[in-house]
């Protein structure tokens, strides 16, 4: 079955780029909308519940523009998954664009196929990220401050142990050094882990660092007083 997309380019010629580009591959993917505006986005999502969206960075002139939607299909509880399309893969916008929820960051500057990869692989469950952007990762993770994992009612999805374990694996620590840190056997912080897994719907270390990232994100998000 063909991958649903969406699409919002930062101007008309780039969604119409990609449109028929995406047009020509009809058993592999099909366009259901296109938008320029993050309103007009999130109303496509909506209406269409698209398996992936592939967002440009700045749209409609804002530039972070898909960052606020990251953080409102984040909230609404959305199940279409999204790659953020950037210019420049530069740490800061690539740990903004996973810190708001994003699967897959794509660098403009990689071809057609490439993105095709990119959205099969999130398609699929999996975060599409390189070793660098990774790593970029794990060093933001390390210098936030650590929060605790909660429902979308403020209840904690995790125990204690649980949230130590997910915050070791965050600092990039493996099984054995953590297991080290807390006197726990091999068995049991593997038992742990998959508890984490099954409890935050991830499949592996790469993900838990991801939503724990985008969990400490919206956390420090809440803090902030709002001007409105």
């Amino acid at each position: 079955m063909a991958i649903s997309l969406i699409i919002a380019a930062h101007d008309a010629l780039a969604n119409e780029v990609l449109c028929r580009a995406f047009y020509r591959r009809p058993k592999h993917f099909g366009v259901v909308a296109c938008a320029l505006a993050g309103s007009d986005l999130l109303k496509q999502v909506a209406q269409h519940h698209p398996d992936v969206a592939v967002i440009s960075a700045s749209l409609a002139g804002e530039p972070k523009a898909a960052l606020q939607v990251l953080r409102r299909l984040r909230l609404a509880g959305s199940s279409t998954r999204a790659v953020v399309l950037l210019d420049c893969c530069e740490p800061e916008r690539v740990i903004e664009a996973f810190a708001h929820g994003a699967r897959g960051v794509f660098c403009m500057s990689e071809g057609f196929e490439s993105l095709c990869k990119c959205i099969r692989r999130v398609h699929a469950g999996q975060v599409w990220a390189d070793s660098s952007q990774l790593e970029w990762v794990v060093e933001a993770l390390g210098e936030r401050e650590p929060g605790r994992i909660v429902s979308a009612t403020g209840a904690p999805l995790l125990t204690e142990r649980e949230e130590q374990i997910v915050y070791l694996v965050a600092e990039g620590l493996p099984n054995r050094e953590i297991c080290t840190k807390l006197g726990l056997s091999a068995h049991t912080v593997k038992n742990h882990l998959f508890r984490i897994y099954e409890k935050l719907g991830v499949s592996n270390r790469v993900e838990l660092v991801l939503y724990a990232l985008s969990k400490r994100s919206a956390s420090e998000t809440e803090r902030i007083p709002s001007n409105d």
